[in-house]
């Protein structure tokens, strides 16, 4: 190595807790929040997920507003040494991201209640994500080049017959995996209850996933949600749905799409009690925990139905914690009632069933 020349090294994203080697803006944040904060620079109208403006730092960060502001404040904190950073000669990375977020908590890290499912729900559902939105695109005719990928930014498709059978495929695969990872204890079920619970949760999962997500997207478009991780439908744009059915099966999807049709303005109701409510990620979460476990009557062993009630339990004690210490709230009954009911709302598994199942 040349005297005079530092190495770069990975550095934390001071914003997502994303690796990057480069600093974007002048200081260590990932490509992809540079470029969130490109784009929203030149004009966003974003309001706080939690109505605090003080939503944590971290891979967890879903709050468009508080995006934004933690990255401008970084900016005007650090607007000396850009210059510094952006020719490698100051690689004394400053605190990392998930330090600010111990740090800005109302709650300090000593005292703080450990939320073990929580941290593993964010861990497991990303990596789902990210293994839905990889095999969804690199199934494509013409996937796009990897740089192009993100979580944030797909690139998104309208959805089709054959495309959406094959995210339902990889959804199911990854749901297995996802519920060993966050519930250790159901990797050891019996394989037909395992695949009982995870068909019983994908029916409701999908649809509330696809509007919650939808709502983060395309916070304007009411009418649209996401059939799979990389493709969305809507009610307005049903024509080319069955473009690639199998030819045998054209008459039958016509049938089918002008029943279904029907059906897809229902998304619209669901994604303004969404948005009404407005659960930040964390709450997500916890409704789709609550979810698993929701098995009705599926017919399982005592010991499963009785793993399953401890886990609802254990989520809503740390949903609790997550409340009062992470978000400073003492009176929050209110929020409590209107996240609960997600549950219900998205209960109809056979009608989504019925829908969704070709």
């Amino acid at each position: 190595m040349k005297k005079g020349i530092t190495k770069k090294i990975d550095r934390a994203c001071l914003i997502c807790c994303g690796q990057t080697r480069v600093a974007h803006l002048g200081i260590d944040v990932c490509r992809a929040c540079s470029v969130f904060y490109r784009r929203a620079e030149k004009g966003n109208s974003y309001t706080c997920r939690s109505s605090t403006k003080q939503c944590p730092l971290g891979p967890d960060l879903s709050c468009k507003r508080c995006r934004f502001d933690h990255i401008d404040r970084l900016l005007k904190q650090a607007k000396p040494a850009a210059q510094n950073y952006e020719n490698g000669t100051n690689l004394d990375a400053p605190e990392t991201a998930c330090e600010s977020f111990q740090h800005s908590s109302p709650t300090t890290s000593s005292t703080r209640t450990e939320l073990p499912i929580l941290e593993r729900l964010t861990i497991h559902y990303r990596t789902m994500s990210r293994e839905r939105l990889n095999s969804e695109l690199h199934a494509r005719p013409n996937p796009p080049h990897p740089m192009e990928i993100s979580l944030e930014t797909g690139p998104f498709y309208p959805a089709t017959f054959a495309t959406l059978t094959m995210s339902n495929q990889i959804l199911l695969t990854a749901l297995l995996d996802f519920g060993t990872g966050v519930f250790p204890e159901f990797g050891e079920l019996e394989k037909t209850e395992k695949w009982d619970i995870c068909v019983n949760m994908f029916y409701r999962f999908r649809i509330f996933e696809g509007c919650y997500r939808a709502s983060l997207i395309f916070p304007g478009d009411l009418d649209r949600a996401f059939g799979g991780f990389t493709t969305w439908f809507s009610p307005n744009g049903m024509e080319n749905f069955y473009s690639d059915a199998p030819t045998g099966d054209k008459a039958g999807a016509q049938e089918h799409m002008r029943h279904s049709s029907l059906r897809m303005h229902e998304i619209r109701s669901a994604r303004e009690l969404i948005q009404r409510v407005n659960p930040c990620h964390d709450e997500f979460l916890v409704v789709i925990a609550l979810m698993f476990w929701s098995v009705g009557d599926i017919p399982l062993r005592e010991e499963a139905t009785q793993l399953g009630e401890r886990y609802r339990q254990s989520v809503m004690k740390e949903l609790h914690a997550f409340y009062k210490e992470t978000m400073g709230l003492d009176d929050y009954a209110t929020r409590l009632g209107e996240l609960l009911m997600f549950l219900p709302t998205f209960e109809r598994t056979h009608d989504m069933k019925e829908h969704f199942e070709m």
